[in-house]
């Protein structure tokens, strides 16, 4: 992602991007884990844990953010998925000055 200041231009790369959502993950109460979406992203994530189940879309203006985890057990898993989402908006706000215009959470197992 890049902006432009009157001085030039600042680039913040996708890996930033996800270690500032991956810090908001981590922080959630009733996240357990990260997960990956599908069997190869599981694949591909042997090689950069930073990857996995987090997706990133950036098209040089709109920023799509879409995480996959795995809750805790006895929770409200649509609470918690709110208050990751909200986590995440904060982070990416906060730190990069990035409005994302999709952040969507997606539960994929629940650990007993």
């Amino acid at each position: 992602m890049k902006f432009s200041t009157k001085y030039g231009e600042i680039e913040v790369s996708s890996q930033a991007i996800k270690q500032l959502i991956r810090e908001a993950i981590i922080n959630s109460y009733g996240i357990v884990d990260l997960s990956n979406a599908s069997l190869m992203s599981q694949f591909a994530s042997l090689f950069s844990e930073t990857d996995r189940g987090i997706k990133l879309i950036d098209d040089g203006k709109n920023v799509k953010v879409d995480v996959y985890v795995i809750a805790e057990y006895g929770i409200n898993v649509m609470q918690v998925g709110k208050n990751l989402q909200d986590a995440i908006i904060y982070n990416l706000k906060f730190y990069v000055g990035m409005n994302p215009t999709e952040v969507n959470i997606h539960i994929v197992d629940i650990n007993f």
